[in-house]
């Protein structure tokens, strides 16, 4: 029992009659009858993004309630996967007929339940106040909406936005219009006045906020702003790698939901965690990667499936056949500085077999409806339908909702349309229209929203339609400054010049075919000038003589007809392709990967194994992994295409030089393997 904050007889909604024992520790909730047969059951802090509090709709209703919204995991019949999901558990506070008590003692309970979930120290012996609780976090949110299949803006309005208001947490939308939007925000944004930046888009995106933020003359301080990652594009790369270290489900599972419970639980909680960017100097440049580096087939690949954007991450497939047809040599030299001590290619077998043993030690675990533990074992937990619920409001002081969207088309009429939410200073007509999902004029919000954005004339509601922090619509240079961020979704030029908040009104969007992650188009970026001043912040890189000079000794140089070289810094390069498994984000160092005049079948034989997680199992002559600090790549060939992070840079001589943990990224500290 010292274990216990809290405990309290209540009822579970929208049952009134059975009675529960609830006891709060700093891991769980735990529930049970108080009467007959024990049968406990536990909700896990570890699967819980945040709790509200309630009211009943009708006036006679004085009882309170509060809401615990987790995602556990759950195991699917016929794959085997475990995948979380949704569930909701709202306690039913009734002590008394006077519902201000009851409210009283339900608050307790919702601080005491945040306040573990932000990490604060509390006790039974805690008065708990809601002058405990930090300031709500707010992010800046970045959109890019014609990134893969150009459903970014729809992913984030229907998917993501629910979660984020379960957890309390505000936010900013900005819809880039051209490519280096986002990198001019970014050389200008007033980073101390945001918990982080999320993107939601592909790996092009992100390239251009990191390389924005590192074009400041703050660049140390401003880098360190963490960033946040929802899958919104084609490769999805760096958020594959970080749901793969943090061993959460992506591949065969909603990549969508873990992604943002991964990011949710994070600012919630305030986790980053640091990550290596590459430095990459070529001959009238210097720029900062933190995927890979890449010169042969997978550019190939990348760039020549640009055509097949429509087809998602099907794209890179489609071009994989295509180049196995034509397979290319590149004449060149590579040379690298090894990481003494370390075998590249026995390290990536031994994490393989690692991966190997646990994903079989979870297939062999039995699918009862339940949470794990930390220790494995699975506890019993009632199956709440997710369509009995329905979003509530932040409980923050002076929050104002706005039209909130829908969590998704699929939910229907919700129990909860006898229950409201306790915000403060919120007229409760408003609510009732938020919660039947109404305006005023008695149009459903998400029916209004698709009519005006379909047609260009999205008004300010729709597109702040998920910013309910406050009536005031802040500038991303500043939260309290006259500008206004990017929020038109309209592809009509006429209108970014009527709306006074277009920051580029000349451009006209729909007749351009951007795509912030696009390799192609990220050719041709308006970045900064590599030769200006704001190109030279940065890094000293102490390991790299100036191009075209004589190397120290301790390097390595290979020389002849390449089919691949890659400079890894994640573990995937792609959906579906994990080509460095052993890779960690702040592990200091590289993985050089080449191929040597490889055959056909070869090549498609690394491509398999990549596919399928077990690059480690390829032991082909010609090829091979070597960690490296640093590296230097001289193609002969007059033609071809080196990529950095899918971004179509400068072709020639190049060199790369591991930088430790520059950047930040909105996630824990992964599990040791």
């Amino acid at each position: 029992m010292s274990d216990v904050i809290l405990q309290d007889d209540l009822t579970v909604f929208p049952h009134s009659k059975t009675v529960y024992r609830v006891q709060l520790t700093r891991e769980h909730i735990q529930y049970g009858h108080t009467q007959g047969k024990p049968r406990e059951r536990r909700i896990l802090l570890s699967d819980v993004v945040g709790c509200h509090c309630l009211r009943g709709r009708h006036v006679s209703d004085s009882a309170a309630y509060f809401c615990i919204y987790a995602y556990p995991f759950r195991k699917k019949v016929i794959s085997g996967d475990w995948t979380r999901h949704r569930v909701c558990t709202t306690f039913r506070v009734k002590k008394t007929d006077d519902h201000d008590e009851n409210h009283a003692q339900a608050e307790q309970w919702r601080i005491a339940v945040k306040c573990l979930l932000v990490g604060q120290s509390i006790g039974p012996q805690t008065a708990l106040e809601a002058q405990l609780l930090p300031p709500s976090p707010r992010l800046l949110v970045l959109i890019n909406p014609f990134g893969g299949q150009g459903k970014a803006q729809q992913i984030f309005r229907e998917r993501v936005v629910a979660m984020l208001g379960e957890s309390d947490i505000g936010f900013n939308m900005v819809v880039t219009e051209r490519p280096g939007h986002a990198h001019d925000l970014m050389r200008d944004l007033e980073v101390s006045e945001w918990s982080g930046v999320v993107v939601v888009s592909g790996d092009g995106l992100i390239y251009e906020v990191i390389n924005g933020l590192m074009d400041r003359p703050d660049w140390e301080e401003a880098i360190k702003i963490p960033i946040g990652l929802i899958p919104g594009g084609t490769g999805n790369a760096l958020c594959c790698s970080v749901n793969y270290l943090l061993d959460e489900p992506f591949e065969s599972a909603d990549q969508v939901l873990h992604s943002t419970f991964v990011l949710c639980k994070s600012v919630v909680s305030g986790s980053s965690y640091p990550m290596d960017l590459v430095s990459v100097q070529t001959k009238s440049s210097r720029l900062f990667s933190f995927l890979h580096i890449s010169w042969g087939f997978i550019s190939d690949i990348d760039i020549g499936s640009e055509k097949y954007r429509y087809l998602g991450d099907a794209r890179f497939i489609v071009g994989l056949v295509q180049r196995l047809f034509h397979l290319r040599k590149y004449p060149g030299h590579v040379s690298y500085l090894p990481v003494k001590g370390v075998d590249g290619s026995a390290m990536i077998h031994q994490v393989t077999e690692k991966r190997k043993q646990r994903e079989k030690l979870k297939q062999s675990l039995p699918r009862p409806r339940s949470l794990s533990n930390q220790n494995g074992d699975r506890e019993s937990l009632r199956s709440m339908r997710p369509a009995q619920f329905t979003r509530s409001v932040s409980m923050m002081e002076g929050s104002r909702p706005r039209n909130l969207p829908p969590r998704s088309a699929s939910v229907g009429q919700s129990y909860y349309s006898d229950l409201e939410p306790l915000t403060p200073g919120v007229d409760t007509a408003k609510e009732a229209a938020l919660f039947n999902e109404q305006t005023d004029s008695g149009v459903p919000i998400t029916e209004r929203m698709e009519e005006n954005m379909a047609n260009g004339r999205a008004t300010r509601d729709d597109l702040h339609a998920s910013d309910w922090r406050g009536d005031e619509v802040f500038s991303p240079h500043s939260q309290h400054g006259s500008g206004r961020p990017q929020h038109n979704h309209s592809n009509n030029s006429a209108s970014n010049s009527q709306s006074g908040d277009s920051m580029d009104s000349a451009i006209d969007v729909s007749a351009m075919d951007l795509s912030a992650d696009s390799p192609t188009q990220a050719h041709s970026h308006t970045l900064p000038n590599p030769d200006s001043q704001a190109r030279r912040h940065g890094p000293v890189d102490s390991l790299l003589p100036p191009l075209g000079q004589p190397l120290p000794d301790g390097w390595v140089t290979l020389e002849g007809n390449f089919n691949l070289v890659m400079g890894l810094n994640v573990p995937y390069i792609t959906t579906g392709f994990n080509m460095s498994p052993a890779s960690q984000l702040d592990d200091g160092m590289m993985f050089l990967m080449y191929a040597m005049d490889t055959t056909r079948g070869e090549m498609s034989n690394i491509s398999l194994k990549a596919s399928q997680g077990r690059i480690g199992e390829v032991e082909q002559a010609g090829t091979g992994v070597v960690a490296v600090h640093a590296f230097r790549l001289e193609p002969e060939a007059g033609k071809g295409l080196i990529t950095a992070d899918g971004e179509v840079i400068e072709y020639g001589p190049l060199q790369a030089q591991v930088h430790p943990a520059l950047a930040r990224v909105l996630m824990w500290k992964p599990a040791d393997i």
